[in-house]
């Protein structure tokens, strides 16, 4: 059980020393142009593999038509699509120049794993309550008067925890930016003042999953790779995955970038389609995933970092002050997604027993139902 107060992430306190001006000046120079983000997925240093299971072999799923679904699909410049029917692929597709060894940067899709994993770290009581405060976590917030004390993880999973992201801009000294090529993230995290008192306001922040990243860290004394890789990814039988550092020795980020590729996105939608036991092997509890998709107390449309509804998952420094467009109605009862920039998305059909998985380049007019209801109706269809 965590001892209050006391970080336990290994090498973080003994990270090598580095200057930081110049490892963000580095990666702001290596980053991708936006068109290239989601495709681009290596430019990164340093990372840590999430060590996965053998290669597995992938039965194919009774027939189905696609061809309408796929046009819809092609229309959203998507790079990766991948439909599986209880548990087996019916469907892959892949842009020229892409296949199914193609790990991408997922954006915050990332954000419904790292859910998983927290729950996962309940169960192995790494985590005694997700009602537990951050000060159990953060000593440096146990000040009497702070409320940054009082947010629990619950709050930090259901997007309410008062806080705010750092204000973005595209320059490398940017706080914003920080949050993606900083080499403090722990630092950064920490310094953010609130803007609500917990459990008042949803705003569902990067803050709140890079928060959880270091809450795990601490709670499980692993990396955040390595407990990614026992608990969840090895036993999904997902290929290697890798998540990034702050700095070698350092934190994870958590609030995006998990790089994967399209199947093994398709068999996290799996595990949660399953409710838990994917190929009848049981992974989580059943009682886990009614937990992950129970409404938000503040936004019945999202449960912990999946969405119950669709939305326009747009960035307020992208969005500005501009109301955002009412996405189409998914045609189907019961869909849920995890979702990220750009139309990133692993979609769960409980009714047509299907996961469907969308990676692509950003699309900030992507459109949930109008993507997704085409292959509704070809799961729908009679075979």
């Amino acid at each position: 059980m965590l001892l209050a107060g006391v970080s336990l992430i290994a090498g973080c306190a003994s990270a090598p020393p580095y200057d930081a001006a110049q490892l963000v000046a580095q990666r702001f120079r290596d980053m991708p142009p936006q068109d290239e983000v989601v495709a681009t997925a290596e430019w990164y240093r340093p990372r840590m593999r999430v060590a996965g299971a053998p290669a597995s072999r992938h039965e194919p799923a009774p027939a189905a038509t696609f061809a309408s679904a796929l046009e819809v699909a092609r229309s959203y410049d998507s790079l990766a699509v991948v439909v599986m029917i209880d548990g087996r692929i019916a469907l892959e597709y892949y842009a020229p120049g892409i296949d199914a060894k193609t790990r991408f940067d997922t954006q915050s899709m990332h954000r419904g794993v790292l859910a998983l994993a927290v729950l996962a770290a309940l169960e192995d009581g790494k985590i005694r309550s997700l009602e537990q405060p951050l000060a159990d976590f953060f000593p440096e917030w146990r000040a009497a008067g702070d409320a940054r004390g009082r947010i629990t993880l619950s709050d930090l999973l259901h997007g309410q925890s008062g806080l705010a992201d750092p204000p973005y801009e595209f320059r490398a000294d940017s706080p914003g930016m920080q949050l993606f090529i900083g080499g403090d993230l722990r630092a950064l995290a920490l310094a953010q003042r609130p803007v609500a008192a917990p459990g008042k306001v949803f705003r569902g922040n990067a803050l709140d999953s890079q928060l959880l990243g270091l809450v795990l860290e601490q709670a499980t004394r692993e990396s955040y790779a390595k407990f990614l890789s026992r608990r969840l990814w090895r036993p999904l039988g997902a290929d290697d995955a890798w998540v990034r550092l702050d700095r070698e020795g350092g934190n994870t980020r958590t609030f995006c970038c998990l790089q994967a590729d399209a199947r093994d996105w398709a068999k996290v939608g799996e595990l949660v389609r399953t409710r838990g036991a994917p190929q009848g092997r049981r992974v989580l509890r059943e009682s886990s995933i009614e937990r992950l998709l129970a409404p938000a107390p503040l936004n019945a449309g999202v449960g912990m970092n999946w969405f119950l509804q669709p939305t326009a998952l747009v960035p307020r420094s992208v969005a500005g002050d501009r109301p955002l467009p009412t996405p189409t109605a998914f045609a189907s009862r019961g869909v849920v997604y995890a979702g990220g920039r750009g139309g990133q998305r692993v979609y769960v059909l409980p009714n047509e027993r299907a996961v469907v998985v969308r990676i692509g380049r950003i699309r900030n007019d992507f459109d949930d139902g109008k993507f997704l209801n085409p292959f509704i109706a070809a799961l729908s269809a009679p075979r």
